[in-house]
């Protein structure tokens, strides 16, 4: 069975993130980071027990004074969980966000105190303008209810490649913000790829990532190039914390497609005879989907990640006088709503085409 459609999701998913992203930098015009916004809290969870809510907005953007919780989609759909998503960042309190900024270290990573004055919210799409909107409201049955409905909780925003990040539909409670992106951000036609893998960091996204980094890697040395589970993860760390099992399923479906060798335990080596396996790493996860590979695969021959993830850390603590700490990394199941978000966008992408 053929992946294109979900894999190509995650791909448009991933250069969604890094579309917007890029308005923070100086290849956008105005950058949003000249004018004093940070992005201290990417792909995070904001737990705010005042409002008893947990909001997961894709990115939370900080000037000092206001924060902006950000939801970003790759599509042009207004579906009930994008309203319910916004709705939970509306009911987020200050001193709930002011306590996650405080976590998130946000006096290291901005010029700022994480004080906070005000909370505003927006949601992006790639694929809807001022027409489209306008269609929304006049012509297709359903739509208008959805967007009255989404522009109680937020802004809607539009963003496109070389185009314009600017607000087509509801309004933000900042006047600021408001004139802002009613005036828009030029985005970038090619933004630079600060993401590598998606919010739920799928195992074909994963794939792709590792061959583009470790695999790739390799070219340039005579060597192998070694890479273990544990390097991975902390590589992809704090942004997305890829669960170790996520982690060496793909590395040993890596091995089944000859993309790189295993090793021994947790560790897998590229070398420049996998470059051909590297390089076409995109169109393989489209022809057939990770798991659907390690169908065929006996399980124990699979390395049992959670044994020799704790022998590896004990190795490396008595290599460090016993100063590392133990973490137990758990399995990681992904968020429920997440998924089932992606996996209806998915379903949507099949029934366009």
């Amino acid at each position: 069975m053929s992946g294109a459609p979900e894999v190509d999701r995650q791909l448009r998913e991933k250069q969604t993130y890094n579309l917007f992203y890029s308005a923070l930098t100086a290849r956008a015009s105005p950058c949003l980071a000249d004018h004093g916004w940070r992005a201290p809290i990417k792909f995070g969870e904001v737990d705010d027990p005042y409002a008893g809510v947990v909001a997961r907005p894709d990115f939370v953007l900080y000037d000092g004074d206001t924060c902006l919780l950000v939801e970003v989609k790759s599509g042009d759909n207004i579906r009930d969980r994008d309203i319910e998503q916004m709705e939970r960042c509306n009911r987020l309190t200050i001193d709930g966000v002011e306590e996650e900024l405080e976590a998130a270290d946000v006096r290291d990573k901005t010029p700022y105190d994480g004080e906070v004055q005000t909370i505003d919210r927006c949601i992006v799409y790639h694929d809807i303008d001022e027409a489209w909107v306008e269609q929304c409201r006049d012509e297709w049955e359903n739509c208008q209810e959805q967007l009255e409905r989404l522009e109680q909780e937020a802004a809607v925003l539009t963003q496109d490649f070389g185009g314009m990040l600017r607000c087509v539909a509801g309004s933000f409670e900042s006047g600021r913000l408001q004139h802002r992106f009613d005036d828009g951000v030029e985005l970038p036609e090619n933004p630079k790829e600060e993401f590598v893998l998606t919010e739920q960091m799928e195992k074909e996204i994963l794939a792709v990532a590792i061959c583009g980094i470790w695999g790739e890697q390799a070219v340039g040395y005579d060597d192998a190039v070694e890479v273990n589970v544990n390097q991975i993860r902390n590589h992809f760390a704090p942004t997305f914390n890829v669960p170790p099992q996520r982690v060496n399923r793909v590395l040993y479906y890596l091995t089944e497609i000859d993309a790189c060798n295993h090793v021994e335990d947790l560790t897998y080596e590229f070398s420049r005879d996998h470059i051909s396996e590297v390089m076409s790493i995109v169109q393989t996860v489209r022809d057939q989907r990770v798991e659907e590979v390690l169908d065929d695969v006996d399980e124990d021959h699979i390395p049992d990640e959670r044994q020799t993830t704790l022998d590896m850390v004990s190795d490396e603590a008595l290599a460090n006088d016993g100063d590392e700490e133990v973490v137990d990394d758990g399995e990681g199941e992904e968020d429920d709503d997440e998924s089932e978000d992606a996996d209806a966008e998915s379903e949507e992408d099949e029934t366009q085409e």
